[in-house]
């Protein structure tokens, strides 16, 4: 009886302390309440907000509640998700863009810059040129520049230009006659073009006859087809027999692409950006291949043949000053052999080679040649075999890889003599020759020297010599379109250098190529106009080379190459 009175007056007590200390600690009780439960939705927020973070312990427990309770797991969620970015194409402001060259014509722009280049052309025949050049035709007037670089005939010619001047006194200010003493030849006129303001360049040689609609008509051709344009061309053909060249062999078209064009070029001014991009190989001549060349390799612009302005003389010049002839013949050859290594397609030629093999030094091709050599021969008799430890008779994709090319850099740092001895060993065992003839001049094609810098002794950084490599490797690949690409294991390889400033060399380029790969297997085609052919279904995809196979092989070793996956 007296512990429950004891109790009572307990609780008597407690009820009678101050209200105030109940609400005190009532208050502190929600206080961390709402500071747990905002912490909980902090963390949902940061979650809900930031997809990439995953809390492993929130895993488990929505796992273990799933097991526990027997709940169908649910769908998970992707971490990743594609989604197409936003891009509005914007061009800077520049501030004083009026002194800023700047490429930013519209689409109606007519602006042109017509360039003639004498020598010992008949002065006449300039006479005639510039009258139709001043007359041009629903079009913007042209500038008209004459150059005339160390010729014997200058007072000529400049007779001739005062002439027309004066008869065209409110056009007069479009012409402009340059001269020099030194002959800067044939590629001059393209350098100086390259100074050009106007949208479009037409460079025309001495002895070629344009009317007054030959502007217009260009214009006409470069709506249909964007590339360069002229109207007497030539397309090179695996036989003498199939050599062709505009206009005569063209009788049914309105235009046709081409190798390389002569004597007349209509082209984009700001294109000329790439004439310079790759040296030129020779100042001698060739500056119509190398046009052509670098617009393709470096632009994917194609060159075409139109019928502009035919049938339309001049005054014949003597032809004891034509300009390609004996030697040069032979000179050409040789540079179009240089620019095939270096990435050059040629249009109407289907190289027979199924398989492309990247070689950085000469025992990497006799590596391959000794797999080769261990495949089982199609007669059945005994193998030779890799290597005199295992014995092991080699099988694998080089032993079905049909005419096999070698392609490699040509860098001054390697044994460019030895590649190409072991290539031209490599191509003779696998009769992967080919042609790409001009008439009476026919050199085969055995493999593809890149050149990287061009051949020159000059010591390049990586940057330069990596970026060299990766264009020309892109138009290799886009002209021959292998079906397989062999391209050798460089991880347990180091290159002797002798530069102290560089280091990794081989596991570079090795990138490089396979980057290489990555551009041309996801770049549309360049394709190629092989007359009554139809291109094969494996080689193109959609216009994509997506078929083509790429095998990183180790050497001195009998197990299967590695798929690149691109």
């Amino acid at each position: 009886m007296e512990s429950r009175r004891h109790s009572f007056g307990y609780v008597h007590a407690v009820w009678q302390r101050p209200r105030a200390l109940y609400l005190l600690g009532g208050g502190w009780i929600l206080f961390v309440c709402w500071f747990v439960t905002s912490l909980v939705g902090l963390d949902k927020h940061i979650a809900h907000n930031r997809p990439f973070l995953i809390r492993s312990q929130d895993v488990v427990d929505t796992y273990s509640q799933q097991v526990l309770l027997k709940l169908p797991a649910a769908e998970p969620v992707p971490v990743f998700q594609d989604f197409t970015v936003e891009v509005k194409p914007s061009r800077e402001v520049l501030p004083m863009s009026e002194e800023f060259y700047t490429s930013n014509f519209s689409e109606t722009d007519t602006s042109t810059t017509i360039i003639f280049n004498v020598f010992k052309g008949r002065p006449k025949a300039l006479a005639v040129q510039l009258l139709k050049a001043l007359t041009q035709k629903n079009v913007s007037p042209p500038e008209v520049w004459v150059m005339c670089f160390n010729s014997p005939m200058e007072k000529k010619y400049r007779h001739v230009v005062e002439a027309v001047k004066r008869k065209y006194p409110d056009l007069a200010h479009n012409v402009k006659f340059t001269v020099s003493d030194f002959n800067y030849k044939f590629h001059g006129r393209f350098l100086l073009a390259y100074m050009a303001t106007t949208k479009y360049v037409l460079i025309v040689d001495d002895d070629k006859a344009i009317d007054g609609d030959t502007v217009k008509d260009y214009l006409k051709y470069m709506k249909i087809q964007k590339g360069v344009w002229g109207n007497n061309g030539h397309r090179r053909a695996a036989t003498f027999e199939g050599y062709k060249s505009w206009p005569r062999n063209f009788s049914g078209e309105s235009w046709a692409e081409q190798d390389y064009l002569s004597g007349m070029w209509f082209l984009e001014q700001s294109w000329l950006e790439y004439f310079m991009k790759e040296r030129v190989p020779s100042w001698a001549t060739s500056e119509d291949m190398h046009l052509s060349h670098v617009m393709r390799k470096y632009l994917n612009l194609n060159t075409y043949a139109g019928r502009v302005a035919l049938g339309k003389t001049l005054p014949r010049k003597p032809k004891e000053v034509q300009a390609t002839q004996g030697s040069a013949l032979d000179l050409r050859e040789y540079i179009f052999d240089h620019e095939l290594g270096r990435g050059n397609k040629v249009v109407s030629v289907d190289p027979p080679i199924q398989t492309l093999v990247y070689a950085e030094t000469v025992g990497d091709i006799e590596d391959y040649l000794a797999k080769l050599d261990a495949c089982p021969s199609s007669n059945n008799s005994v193998p030779v075999h890799v290597g005199d430890a295992n014995r092991t008779q080699v099988s694998g994709p080089w032993c079905e890889g049909g005419k096999t090319a070698a392609v490699f850099r040509g860098a001054k740092e390697q044994d460019v003599n030895g590649l190409i001895a072991a290539a031209e060993k490599l191509c003779s065992k696998t009769k992967c020759e080919y042609f790409s003839v001009k008439p009476h001049i026919r050199h085969g094609i055995r493999y593809f020297n890149m050149r990287e810098g061009y051949g020159q002794t000059v010591e390049i950084p990586f940057q330069t010599g990596a970026s060299d490599v990766l264009l020309s490797l892109v138009g290799v690949l886009n002209n021959v379109l292998p079906e397989t690409l062999f391209v050798p294991d460089v991880e347990s390889m180091s290159w002797p250098e002798t530069d102290a400033s560089k280091r990794n060399r081989l596991q570079i380029y090795h990138r490089t190529v396979l980057l290489a790969v990555d551009i041309h297997r996801n770049s549309k085609t360049n394709g190629k106009v092989i007359d009554g052919e139809v291109k094969d279904e494996w080689l193109i995809t959609d216009d994509f080379p997506t078929e083509m196979e790429t095998l990183i092989w180790q050497r001195a070793s009998t197990q299967d190459p590695v798929t690149y996956p691109s």
